[in-house]
């Protein structure tokens, strides 16, 4: 259910640790002064777990000595590296967001090959060195019932938040345009089930009734109207995303640029990419203006599914 699989569920394996972003990228390609002037960077592992980068720490005593007062958060599922490392994180003030879902019989069943006792130590190691963590918990049929069991074990750790969410991945369009509603996924040795859900589908959308139907409908006519409101770009704040591999886009919501929908406007894959192009020559290049255009909903243009998806409308 994440960008590591096509849409016919298959694993991209060409595309997981394949790559990591180096810290030459942060000296060399964005540079002192871009950095200072970043409000905050988030490491969220779209395509694997930010804590395995070998460079990892070097990466963030570079922000944090060249800006001491960004935010830098990371989003890991905390069973990789040893408790050493997840102490040093806490003392460069990088806070984490551990995706955790399920408790010790069940965070495995999403969250392969985690380590519960692992993932206890390090979670353990982070806090007690004074870091600021937040448990992220993916809701699935599973481990619906645990939520309040995990919030209750959150607080008793020292997490700062606990926040529970629905994929709605289960409902989605593919790149191809075409609608999907599935409730389970076979991954040969159990299946992954759709949770259930509250009334609402999308909490931020008004599309309130989960009957596949009539949710097709009011997501095809909400998509051909309107002004997207773009969350990477608004109120003078700008966000860009940028790939282990060096592909530059304003998030990482619309997914990897040659194998998700972006693939639909892109010309030049040396344009987009940061290890070939400087990166204010990507932010002026015809990919960013392409998406500036769908997203406008300007006349013939190319309006990508994922930023509707994920951002709406006016």
């Amino acid at each position: 259910m994440c960008n590591r699989f096509d849409w016919d569920l298959n694993l991209v394996k060409g595309k997981v640790n394949n790559s990591y972003t180096k810290l030459d990228v942060f000296v060399e390609k964005i540079g002192v002064k871009i950095v200072k002037q970043l409000q905050k960077l988030y490491s969220c592992g779209t395509y694997g777990d930010p804590a395995t980068n070998p460079e990892c720490l070097q990466i963030f005593e570079f922000l944090r000595r060249n800006n001491p007062t960004m935010q830098i958060t990371i989003h890991s599922n905390g069973g990789t590296r040893s408790k050493e490392f997840w102490s040093e994180l806490a003392k460069l003030r990088v806070d984490v967001v551990f995706a955790i879902d399920g408790l010790e019989h069940t965070n495995h069943l999403y969250r392969r090959n985690v380590q519960w006792a692992t993932l206890m130590d390090n979670v353990k190691s982070y806090i007690n060195a004074g870091g600021r963590a937040t448990w992220q918990y993916l809701i699935f049929k599973h481990n619906q019932a645990q939520e309040s069991d995990a919030k209750e074990l959150s607080k008793e750790l020292g997490f700062v938040d606990f926040v529970s969410s629905f994929s709605y991945r289960w409902t989605d369009f593919n790149s191809d345009g075409e609608f999907r509603d599935i409730t389970s996924i076979d991954l040969g040795d159990y299946k992954l089930e759709k949770p259930i859900q509250p009334k609402k589908l999308f909490k931020d959308t008004d599309i309130v009734d989960t009957d596949k139907y009539e949710i097709k409908n009011e997501m095809v006519n909400s998509f051909k109207n309107g002004k997207i409101n773009c969350a990477s770009c608004h109120n003078n704040n700008y966000e860009i995303y940028i790939m282990a591999n060096g592909y530059v886009s304003p998030c990482c919501y619309i997914g990897d640029l040659d194998q998700h929908e972006p693939k639909n406007i892109i010309k030049d894959y040396e344009k987009v990419n940061i290890n070939k192009t400087s990166l204010q020559e990507i932010l002026e290049g015809n990919f960013f203006k392409d998406l500036e255009n769908g997203i406008a909903g300007k006349p013939g243009s190319y309006r990508l599914q994922s930023c509707w998806m994920t951002c709406g409308v006016k």
